[in-house]
């Protein structure tokens, strides 16, 4: 490996597992790493309890390890006999008061269908060395820096193998790109056993196409690097089954090197077929059925129960997956995962049951994704290197089987972009690094700025996505530090968020008799995590329920009910730092006074008679009337 290779490789390993690091504590500092595990108290262990619902999900992964180590296969917890004695105990929502969410629910016991792998190489053995619990998000770290340092050294090591020169600026920000410009920092933000299960995967698949691109090149040890990569795959089932598609097509790139055929086959395969019996045999231990995983038993929400893969979820799926395009706005983060119709259709035009979550697409985050599809160009110049193109080629068909196998599920969530995102990028590096190498100089120039331009898009967007995470958890536990992160990066005053401000807004809204049902938004204040509404829900012979409510996911609201008349109806909003109290008035009377945590916005994100929180369209049908709007810094904030 050549230095300036090494080099890259080292500062970008640092870079990203600092990052990762960071990411997982910003939604709450003082539990990034939580060794002091209160599963005993919230569910009353050690001694055999009766299982609460309300606690949401919550270390299950170390409760599964707990039954491991005493020789179980079921949670160690027991169902409440409100749970046992509904007529279908499965359905919801008459179970939602005493379920474990997501749990299965299978002969009075609670199991997990989520795969055994990473309790089997973490949580059990730690448990049975320290008697300890080990924090989910640790274990979620440790695996996503693990799948990034197998698959960032495969990158340095396939290109060391080729020959042109790689600019060292352009080697680095691919570097980054792999470990960043994917879905993996965003879904380290939150890290519950959804998340630990998707950071295996991508270990155990990353671990896999090395030990394989090993085996190829490298002619001493071949026997031992195919039964690695073999063992990787097929651990890999054990996190996630659809990732046996690795394994699938690690084995055809071994069929293309018939020399070698007899002598390693075995040891590939004998690890992938030892694993994927293990899952069956667990399968069939639990449920009495080899391939049975549990999902038919599930205690979730209608939507997602009991999936079934169907060629009618693949549009809408690659659609999500891959194009849906994320809101781009003036403030800080300043990209931000929206909620809309396939192709922004004017109407519902998903499938029954279709569970969705917010997405944004690979091409539409990581630009240089798009690269990858240029492999077919490759192929000549790679043409020296024994089975380099073949590898290459079997990396980005596995991306694809990955893509088609997630969209036919009819569930999408950003956190699976995983699966394939970082191997789809890495492809993208490989061929945006092999073409550039041989191109004549002004042509390597050109290309090279262009490739820098989509690699510093890309990094970007996923660090903005990745400072927001799921539910904008940064700024809700720490909202002081958000405002001076987001500083930083706003030059414009018009667009500089303030923590605390003093807010006077007055506007008149139009209502009707009669005023059709509905929610209806009148005033709205920063977005997402840091969003305040006021909104009004009409109630029928001219009375009005005034709404106050602060962000989605830290919901804390209040309303009043009160009259209206036909026509113009003032209303006003006045924010005062020293007690946070958002006073609402009606017609000149106050009709409110709500306590709020914080308040965060920019002159530019007052907006009247719209929500844009998720992409959202729906406005204020009828005429109004600004006629106050004044932000200004409070004395403290204005100090600091």
């Amino acid at each position: 490996m050549q230095l300036k290779f090494r080099a890259a490789w080292l500062a970008a390993l640092l870079i990203v597992g600092a990052l990762y690091f960071w990411v997982i504590g910003i939604g709450a500092e003082s539990r990034r790493f939580a060794w002091n595990s209160d599963l005993n108290r919230v569910y009353g262990l050690p001694s055999p309890a009766i299982a609460k619902g309300g606690y949401g999900v919550y270390g299950y992964y170390d409760l599964l390890a707990r039954a491991f180590v005493g020789g179980k296969l079921y949670l160690p917890v027991t169902p409440q006999p409100e749970l046992l004695a509904l007529p279908n105990p499965w359905q919801d929502p008459t179970n939602r008061e005493f379920r474990l969410l997501d749990t299965v629910l299978y002969k009075q016991r609670f199991y997990i269908y989520h795969g055994p792998v990473p309790v089997l190489l973490l949580f059990a053995p730690w448990y049975r060395l320290t008697a300890h619990d080990m924090p989910e998000n640790f274990a979620a770290f440790l695996f996503a820096l693990g799948g990034y340092f197998f698959l960032s050294l495969l990158y340095v090591q396939l290109l060391s193998c080729l020959s042109g020169r790689v600019p060292v600026v352009l080697l680095t920000l691919c570097l980054l790109a792999i470990g960043i410009g994917q879905s993996l920092p965003y879904m380290l933000h939150r890290a519950l056993l959804y998340e630990v299960a998707i950071a295996c995967g991508f270990c155990c698949v990353s671990s896999g196409f090395y030990f394989l691109f090993r085996w190829l090149t490298v002619p001493r040890g071949r026997v031992l690097w195919a039964v690695l990569s073999g063992v990787s795959f097929g651990l890999a089932i054990g996190c996630r089954p659809h990732l046996g598609l690795a394994a699938a097509c690690g084995f055809l790139l071994m069929l293309l090197f018939r020399d070698s055929l007899r002598r390693d086959i075995l040891p590939f395969c004998l690890p992938v077929i030892v694993c994927g019996l293990g899952i069956l045999a667990y399968n069939y231990a639990r449920f009495g059925s080899p391939l049975e995983f549990g999902l038919r038993y599930q205690l979730g929400e209608a939507s997602y129960q009991n999936i079934r893969l169907s060629m009618v979820n693949v549009i809408p799926g690659l659609y999500y997956l891959l194009l849906s395009p994320p809101d781009l706005v003036a403030e800080f983060p300043f990209f931000r995962l929206a909620m809309r119709q396939p192709f922004d259709a004017a109407i519902n035009v998903l499938p029954a049951r279709y569970f969705l979550e917010l997405t944004g697409g690979l091409f539409a985050l990581s630009p240089i994704a798009l690269v990858a599809l240029l492999i077919p160009i490759c192929r000549k110049r790679l043409a020296d290197s024994r089975g380099v193109f073949a590898f290459v080629l079997t990396v980005f068909a596995f991306s694809v089987a990955c893509i088609l196998f997630v969209a036919a599920t009819g569930l999408t969530s950003q956190r699976y972009e995983v699966d394939f995102a970082p191997f789809l990028v890495f492809v993208a590096c490989v061929v945006a690094c092999v073409l550039v190498a041989y191109l004549g100089r002004w042509s390597r120039m050109f290309a090279a700025t262009a490739l820098v331009a989509l690699l510093l898009f890309t990094i970007s967007a996923n660090l903005a996505l990745a400072i927001q995470g799921p539910y904008d958890q940064f700024v809700q536990a720490t909202p002081h530090t958000y405002v001076k992160l987001a500083r930083w990066f706003s030059p414009l005053e018009h667009f500089r968020q303030l923590e605390n401000p003093v807010l006077r807004v007055q506007a008149s809204f139009e209502f009707p008799v009669p005023c059709a049902p509905g929610k209806l938004p009148l005033i709205t204040t920063g977005e997402f995590g840091t969003r305040y509404l006021l909104s009004a829900w009409c109630l029928g012979e001219g009375r009005v329920r005034l709404l106050s409510e602060t962000s989605y996911r830290a919901p804390d609201w209040q309303w009043v009910d009160l009259s209206y008349t036909p026509g113009m109806n003032r209303v006003g909003l006045n924010f005062t730092p020293a007690d946070r109290i958002m006073t609402i008035t009606w017609n000149d009377t106050v009709v409110m006074r709500h306590p709020l945590r914080f308040l965060i916005t920019s002159p530019s994100q007052i907006i009247f008679g719209w929500d844009p929180t998720w992409g959202n369209k729906d406005r204020f049908p009828w005429r109004i009337d600004v006629s106050q709007v004044n932000l200004s810094p409070s004395d403290s904030s204005a100090s600091r």
